[in-house]
């Protein structure tokens, strides 16, 4: 018996049907074969093929009796076929899922009996996203969401089909693989003849729009009258070079496209080529460098681009050139078996799987969004298995409907991770700690505020600070949020909290400090500092959620004060939430339409760049456990101003690394508000000394303290 792991590769056609998938599983498991045995099932459909046949890059498993129906012959049975062949084995294994197909729901069956099998799923889906949406009824949209929700690891062969991905939902990791081509086989052997040869190797569907390409043809054809066109498809794939070697111009005027194989064979064979910028083209395709757009559905442009081809042989050249270049550098099957060794290595040899529970996940702005994005994305550095369980995945759902189905995904996911990771102690701790408890992993829990509190003040009247609301009794949808939140807390193993001030907060809850661990959060500028430039006039950002703690409004309150002095200043409130029209109200009144704008949420890297354009950054707020804004503020070299509550003196020492106030005080924000607009030198101080504090709290430095606590 072999020592080898087993690759299991579910597809619904292999050998002798060609495709894409078909190619890109034969040129890597060839080429992984010394470190992988390949098992590959999917449907007969032709009785003269054996049913188990030895080919040079696996063993190929054929489920059916040889017709068009044993699609669903391998659907049926095709599960039962692989677990009779897992039986055998002692070995590690991991599921290659090609395309969301029949195939693929048989590998995700068999997930359900073996989550702790990585399941790897590759797209090559070519037919676009509104066939996904609507196809078979409905059936497509439903298959692909749970297939994605089955991946451990998602692998795209292009761009535009890992946006997809994420469209309906997959947060995991990721990466676009490329399908390749072999270069040997498609280097033009021959000699060239100056013709006017327009080949297309495509099937005659709807989506490879040859239709399009017929009717430029016939415009083509007048002027050029010896121009042939020839369309290519069901040949076997060996024979194919020969047809390409024998053309001058590669043609397909897709409506949608996965990513087209057949774009990067034909810049292999030496010839330039036409395509249209949708969907996978736009990976393989520069305009005028790599290749020629033409307009979707438009014979006449595709015409005119043909025709340039035809007449203008240095732009020719120019593209035969970079399109081998290439086709070199990213599409070389040699790369891209490599690229699939790791990931495969990856998913074997991991140290351990999270599951990371949270309420938001980007686009969404905010700490825990900021927070799960870095994990995501650095934790399988470390060989770390991350996927993400956002609750906006169920938040469509009416209330209380969302929590039960959040806690059957949490239930359903948690079976195949070692360790739960919740991000907050009640909306989304709370089913979170009942799967792990259920399912016996390991669960912890990141506290970055006090939730009965924040919906106290949103909802049940609450009016104290929270350091007051500790030690006070209130109605009971405020006791119930805080038994909740004590309850989750004390069910967990380990409890990480970004400042010194929360830890007191939730030990007050009853929690046992010793449980507790503070892990400050962190910020990795290196992807700004190259980019970020500050303007001439006065400008005043502030940043959050849209809640009354935050105390939004007394900055609106001082502006006119403030444009007494410095005329040209102006307020920038980045976020919302509840408050929002209350403040627009209190913009209008103050007549403040163009010194003050509320511009909502925005996506991270603009909030970055109005806090490099700052004069002034101001946080006014009642509460903060740690304050992400400060610290990217900080890093980028905004001066700040906050209040001298909570976690925010671990962050800020005042007049050095920046200025303390007290929440509300109208005079001191507004005097200090002037010192920074004013005073240089002093801006200089604070910003300088702030950087050099900011480079404590490195990315580095947290993940490595959260690694100690998961292993």
């Amino acid at each position: 018996m072999s020592e080898k792991p087993a690759v299991l590769v579910f597809t619904t056609a292999y050998f002798p049907f060609v495709g894409g998938a078909e190619v890109a599983i034969q040129e890597v498991a060839r080429r992984l074969k010394n470190e992988y045995d390949f098992f590959i099932f999917t449907s007969r459909m032709d009785g003269k093929l054996p049913a188990r046949e030895k080919r040079l890059e696996g063993l190929v498993i054929r489920i059916g009796f040889g017709n068009k129906f044993d699609k669903f012959w391998l659907l049926i049975f095709g599960w039962f076929v692989a677990w009779r062949e897992l039986r055998k084995w002692h070995r590690k294994i991991i599921f290659w899922v090609m395309d969301f197909s029949f195939g693929a729901a048989v590998a995700g069956f068999l997930k359900i009996f073996y989550p702790k099998i990585p399941l790897v799923f590759t797209i090559q889906y070519g037919y676009g996203d509104e066939r996904v949406k609507k196809g078979r009824g409905g059936l497509m949209n439903l298959a692909f969401r749970l297939i994605l929700s089955q991946a451990d690891y998602v692998t795209a062969i292009s761009n535009y089909l890992l946006n997809l991905c994420k469209q309906y939902g997959y947060i995991g990791e990721e990466a676009v693989i490329h399908n390749g081509v072999d270069l040997k086989k498609f280097t033009n052997q021959e000699s060239r003849i100056g013709n006017h040869v327009i080949i297309s190797t495509s099937r005659r569907v709807y989506k490879n729009g040859l239709d399009i390409l017929e009717k430029a043809f016939e415009i083509i054809k007048k002027k050029f009258p010896d121009a042939e066109l020839k369309i290519v498809s069901d040949v076997p794939y060996d024979e194919l070079p020969k047809y390409l070697w024998k053309a001058s111009i590669f043609v397909r005027p897709s409506r949608s496209e996965g990513m087209g194989n057949a774009f990067i064979e034909a810049l292999a064979a030496g010839l330039p080529i036409i395509g249209t910028p949708v969907g996978g083209i736009l990976d393989i395709i520069e305009d005028g460098q790599t290749g020629l757009f033409a307009k979707v559905d438009d014979p006449q442009d595709l015409a005119e681009k043909i025709k340039i081809l035809l007449e203008d042989k240095k732009l020719v050249s120019q593209i035969i050139e970079n399109g081998r270049k290439i086709v070199e550098e990213r599409f070389s099957w040699d790369k891209i078996a490599a690229q699939y060794a790791e990931v495969f290595n990856s998913q074997l040899n991991t140290k351990k799987r999270i599951l990371i529970v949270t309420g938001i996940f980007p686009p969404d702005v905010g700490g825990p969004a900021t927070y799960s994005k870095i994990l995501l994305d650095e934790l399988p550095k470390e060989n770390f298995c991350a996927k993400v369980l956002s609750f906006g995945s169920v938040k469509y759902l009416p209330k209380g409907i969302s929590h039960i189905a959040y806690f059957l995904k949490a239930m359903r996911l948690g079976a195949r991770a070692d360790i739960i990771f919740a991000q907050d102690p009640v909306s989304v701790g709370l089913p979170a700690m009942l799967a792990a408890k259920i399912l016996r992993k390991k669960f912890i829990l990141k506290i970055v505020g006090d939730y009965a509190w924040e919906q106290g003040v949103q909802r049940f009247e609450v009016k104290e600070i929270l350091d007051d609301f500790l030690n006070k009794k209130y109605g009971i949808n405020v006791e119930v949020l805080r038994k909740i939140e004590k309850f989750v807390a004390n069910h967990t193993e380990k409890i990480i909290v970004p400042s010194e001030y929360l830890k007191k907060v939730v030990s007050a809850w009853g929690v046992n400090p010793n449980k507790i661990k503070v892990i400050y959060n962190a910020f990795d500028f290196k992807d700004f500092e190259h980019t970020l430039r500050r303007p001439t006039s006065k400008l005043i950002v502030s940043a959050g959620r849209l809640v009354p703690w935050k105390g939004f409004g007394t900055l609106i309150e001082i502006m006119p004060k403030i444009l007494r002095e410095v005329p040209d200043a102006k307020l920038i409130i980045i976020g919302d939430g509840p408050e929002r029209h209350k403040l627009k109200l209190q913009v209008a009144t103050w007549r403040l339409g163009r010194q003050v704008e509320l511009i909502g949420n925005l996506p991270h890297k603009k909030v970055l760049e109005y806090l490099a354009s700052a004069d002034a950054f101001i946080l006014n707020t009642a509460y903060e456990g740690f304050s992400h804004q400060i610290l990217e503020a900080m890093a980028i070299g905004a001066p700040v101003i906050t209040t001298n509550v909570c976690g925010n003196p671990e962050l800020v020492e005042n007049n050095v690394s920046g200025i303390l106030v007290e929440f509300n005080d109208k005079e001191a924000i507004k005097n200090s508000i002037l010192k920074l607009l004013k005073d240089e030198k002093l801006t200089q101080k604070l910003t300088s000394a702030a950087f050099q504090k900011s480079k404590q709290f490195s990315k580095e430095r947290m993940i490595n303290e959260t690694i100690k606590i998961l292993l």
